[in-house]
């Protein structure tokens, strides 16, 4: 099995939490939106995205994007370094 490949974009955790807030979304209602997107991902895994300990796949960028109803990967994505 290849290994998942892991993001070079400058990719922002707060800017997740605070979509996912501003929505008024539990991390177990986000996992559940990935789960129904084909993405299975633990809650647990999203908070520690949001902290910054993990950086998602590039596929569960995709899922997140979606299920956190951006407009594109951009509205993830540190402004500064973007």
């Amino acid at each position: 099995m290849a290994p998942t490949p892991h993001l070079s974009l400058p990719f922002s955790g707060a800017k997740a939490r605070e979509k996912r807030q501003r929505l008024g979304l539990s991390l177990d209602k986000v996992a559940a939106r990935c789960a129904e997107l084909g993405h299975s991902v633990h809650f647990t895994n999203i908070g520690r995205i949001e902290r910054g300990e993990h950086m998602p796949s590039a596929a569960l960028l995709l899922v997140l994007a979606e299920a956190l109803k951006c407009t594109s990967i951009d509205d993830l994505l540190d402004e500064v370094a973007a």
